[in-house]
């Protein structure tokens, strides 16, 4: 039996320890924040949710123990509270929202309290949609998804965009894979 020697078949193997200090940031590639109006679509989609839960808060209230009751009161207290918390949670989760595209991938971040971070490559990405919901539509806006390889977990789903940019950032992505596909 004539085997090879084992110094010809094993390639050189090298596996070093890198600096974690020269590792790139997150928090330094310039994000593009998503339109401000945004805000607006948010406010009015919690708007009707709120109108419909007052309406049933004084159905059920007013039908079972009274529209004068302290019970009805402290129940309209805390939806105040509970809405005006809302808006200005709305408010402020448009302003952590971003995006950035580099030449090998798409990075979104958002979150108020806790700040999430997704980062895409490009030769990761299946297809990308534009959407445009009805209370998009008054305002103007459009939605960009982009599906990866890796299931829901890694999609990104950026909300608040001019239509005009939406598509073109689609063009690019849809460009980007074409490219990352001609690679391989």
């Amino acid at each position: 039996m004539n085997q090879p020697s084992q110094n010809s078949i094993d390639p050189v193997f090298s596996n070093s320890q890198m600096d974690i200090d020269q590792l790139p940031k997150a928090e330094v590639i310039a994000y593009i924040p998503i339109e401000k109006k945004y805000a607006y679509v948010l406010y009015l989609s919690n708007c009707i949710f709120f109108a419909v839960l007052l309406m049933v808060i004084l159905i059920v209230l007013g039908s079972q123990i009274g529209l004068l009751h302290w019970i009805t009161f402290g129940t309209l207290l805390f939806w105040v509270v509970l809405l005006l918390a809302t808006l200005w949670f709305s408010s402020a989760s448009v302003r952590h929202q971003k995006y950035a595209i580099r030449d090998r991938d798409i990075s979104y971040q958002h979150g108020v309290f806790f700040r999430q971070w997704i980062t895409v490559p490009f030769n990761r990405v299946q297809h990308c949609e534009i959407s445009r919901g009805f209370i998009d539509n008054l305002f103007g806006l459009s939605d960009l998804r982009v599906f990866t390889a890796g299931g829901s977990s890694s999609d990104i789903s950026i909300p608040g965009l001019d239509p005009n940019t939406a598509h073109d950032l689609k063009e690019l992505i849809i460009n980007k894979i074409g490219h990352a596909e001609e690679e391989e």
